[in-house]
């Protein structure tokens, strides 16, 4: 079946609409909308317009409390090759479309992003095609008017980096010492005028917390991310060989998310994945926010905090649930990874179930950090 007209109903998230206008390819797209929606009009149309520039737009407001608008849209576009979208909008608004499309011509489809379908709902429930294109992370960002500034996914899949996160992994008991070293502030010495030089005060090191950060040095030189490598009697000295190295090894947590990024990306249900999304959202706002590693799941977004610590509390469960649900909607999946459970325990376990949020920590097994998190990300 040709579709030459899709009305979709807009609201507030508009993802099942610019899928079936990517799966379906319509010459024109009709939108139904209230007063307040024009926002997520104009968003679906820009997401919509760049993958099929050839498509026709068509901007139409009802008001729910009078069916007669609805019904005098549908009866407008009548047709055998005219698709009427109910999967999106507010329920009201769906159930009205439902009621005036009844004895037309035209064909009801339902978007069953679970099980990869569209639908036909018209005498009986059919499928009507496969869903052959899926929603991008960025598909969706651009769905709720947000945008993404910069992200960190062409630093991670680097080679050097992908290698020292195997490294780190591969000699984790050794790992955890040294990162605690590289962020304690007493020990570790920048300068302003010398920004990718660092010295180690090693007579504040116990000799196996030394023994540890000699070796990790030693293979940060080996993998040229280092040079000019000395150790004195009561210091060890050494500079980045770039920002990204430095930014890499001294940020905390940045190898948990690296390493995140690396098992989601991974996963065969996973759409795309990027990592270190940094997004406002709108173009006016100054104020930037950050997710550590977002994905894509038929079509439904993923958002995943990193915290390298003990130390998160309900605060960083409201900073997730706001992010994820503004981007995401209904069917966000929301994760906290962890290496540690949290400091204050229960409490934090139960407020994250109630804002579902799934807790996944890491104690240095990577296949079974992988399998918990495909088990957390296909319920």
């Amino acid at each position: 079946m040709k579709c030459k007209t899709l009305i979709n109903i807009i609201g507030k998230y508009n993802h099942y609409s610019i899928l079936a206008a990517l799966n379906l390819k319509p010459e024109q797209i009709v939108f139904m909308r209230a007063k307040e929606d024009a926002e997520g009009f104009d968003n679906a149309k820009a997401c919509i317009s760049q993958m099929l520039p050839e498509a026709t737009f068509i901007d139409h407001v009802v008001n729910e409390q009078i069916p007669g608008d609805i019904v005098e849209i549908i009866h407008k576009y009548d047709s055998p090759d005219t698709f009427i979208n109910l999967s999106g909008g507010s329920k009201l608004m769906s159930l009205l479309t439902l009621h005036a499309s009844r004895n037309c011509n035209s064909i009801l489809i339902y978007i069953d992003s679970n099980n990869g379908k569209i639908l036909i709902l018209n005498e009986q429930l059919q499928e009507l095609m496969p869903i052959d294109v899926e929603l991008t992370v960025e598909d969706i960002v651009c769905s709720t008017g947000a945008e993404i500034l910069s992200y960190s996914t062409d630093v991670y899949d680097k080679k050097e980096f992908r290698e020292l996160v195997g490294y780190m992994i591969a000699n984790y008991d050794m790992w955890k010492p040294v990162k605690e070293i590289l962020r304690n502030t007493h020990i570790i010495r920048q300068f302003v005028l010398k920004p990718l030089y660092i010295e180690v005060a090693t007579t504040k090191l116990s000799y196996m917390q030394l023994k540890a950060i000699e070796k990790f040095l030693k293979v940060l030189e080996e993998k040229q991310l280092i040079v000019d490598y000395e150790y004195y009697y009561d210091h060890i000295e050494f500079t980045f060989i770039d920002r990204g190295a430095k930014s890499f090894v001294m940020t905390a947590g940045s190898w948990l998310e690296a390493l995140t990024y690396s098992c989601v990306k991974e996963l065969k249900e996973v759409n795309n994945a990027i990592s270190g999304m940094l997004f406002v959202w709108d173009e006016e706002v100054e104020v930037h926010n950050e997710l550590d590693v977002v994905a894509s799941i038929g079509s439904h977004l993923v958002c995943i905090s990193c915290k390298d610590t003990e130390k998160y509390d309900v605060g960083d469960l409201n900073e997730l649930e706001v992010y994820a649900e503004h981007l995401g909607g209904r069917k966000v999946t929301k994760v906290l990874v962890s290496t540690h459970p949290p400091e204050r325990g229960e409490m934090i376990y139960q407020r994250a179930e109630e804002m579902g949020i799934s807790i996944v920590l890491f104690n240095g097994d990577v296949e079974n950090f992988k399998n918990k998190l495909q088990k957390t990300l296909s319920q």
